[in-house]
């Protein structure tokens, strides 16, 4: 005997425990995240021309629009469970209650996706020396995702039943899903690429270099490593995508659940993304201190092969730690490119 669909009561209590949960995990990176964008490695708090203000207003977007879906989603179960008393019981309220707290919940999904796809693309875009190939092609498929999400959102305010889940509104919904994962497997193919290119030239000089002063292994870089935080970081909000797009391909109320899922993994990744390139950067000046030896890592994008004088940057506790430390570096690049030379990141 096949078991019984979930019932959208139960998809909904579900949502609120998968919502809670992981709410309550968003808040301890995000408290993380805070202390390593607004105070230094000494515990001073920044000065507002050290604050990356770009990282703490996308922070501050993402913690207002995940706490006002949880707080729709909370009103919309004590409406249904307790203060409803009518016919139906709590199914009537979830499939009739195209009110604002339908409305406001799906347009808090769209633009917690919207918001992480945006910063994707503007990594993206600092990465490649903002290429306009870059934002044009990435600015394409955001503009068209949001939309596809306006569409449907005005189609939700015309539904006799405020279900997301109802004919008119599914296959924009199916086409916005679509987008998001195609741009975050897109940005982060191209993010992870440009740093495994420098990476791989960067190898090269520094092997010789370490086999000349240590017998012992050498430490994983600080590039290795980035790489691998933001393909894991990737992935959780990118499975997450997956899974709400299959929900909806199905038309399954499964939906609910997943798209509390990646509604919060969007801030848990952006927060982990934070956490980690600074505990990557302080991992891997410990590093090498213990090997008493620092590592170049060679940032000419335009042209790898050419070989000019270089510029030396340091970065050094204070110095980058308000944002992702990898493209800190990048942006020291953009501005040793700027004068036309090749610039060498070293980490100490």
């Amino acid at each position: 005997m096949a078991p019984a669909p979930l019932s959208l009561p139960a998809a909904e209590l579900i949502q609120e425990v998968f919502s809670c949960v992981l709410y309550g995990i968003y808040l301890v990176t995000l408290g993380m995240a805070g202390r390593i964008l607004l105070t230094t490695e000494s515990g001073r708090w920044r000065r507002a021309s050290e604050i990356r203000w770009v990282l703490v207003a996308v922070s501050v977007l993402l913690f207002v629009n995940t706490t006002l879906d949880l707080t729709m989603a909370t009103i919309t179960l004590m409406q249904a469970f307790i203060l409803y008393t009518g016919p139906g019981g709590p199914t009537h309220v979830f499939e009739h209650s195209s009110g604002y707290q339908t409305i406001t919940k799906s347009i808090c999904v769209v633009v917690q996706s919207l918001t992480g796809d945006g910063f994707l693309i503007y990594r993206c875009w600092i990465l490649y020396n903002r290429s306009k190939l870059v934002l044009g092609c990435g600015g394409i498929l955001w503009f068209t995702n949001l939309a596809c999400a306006a569409r449907a959102i005005v189609l939700l305010t015309q539904a006799s039943q405020g279900l997301i889940l109802s004919s008119p509104i599914q296959p924009w919904m199916q086409s916005f899903w679509s987008l998001t994962i195609a741009i975050n497997i897109l940005a982060t193919s191209l993010i992870v690429l440009r740093i495994w290119l420098v990476e791989r030239e960067n190898k090269r000089y520094r092997i010789g270099v370490e086999s000349t002063q240590t017998h012992s292994p050498p430490p994983k870089s600080a590039l290795s490593r980035a790489m691998r935080n933001i393909v894991e970081s990737g992935m959780i909000y990118t499975v997450a995508s997956i899974l709400t797009l299959g929900a909806y391909t199905a038309n399954s109320n499964l939906l609910y659940p997943f798209s509390a899922i990646e509604l919060q993994s969007v801030g848990i990744t952006f927060n982990l993304i934070l956490i980690r390139g600074k505990t990557t950067t302080t991992q891997h000046q410990h590093s090498k201190r213990d090997h008493t030896l620092s590592t170049s890592v060679p940032f000419n994008f335009r042209n790898f092969h050419s070989r000019t004088t270089a510029e030396t940057y340091t970065v050094r506790s204070g110095e980058g730690e308000g944002q992702d430390n990898v493209f800190a570096l990048m942006e020291k690049e953009k501005d040793a490119g700027s004068k036309g030379g090749e610039s060498t990141a070293t980490v100490v």
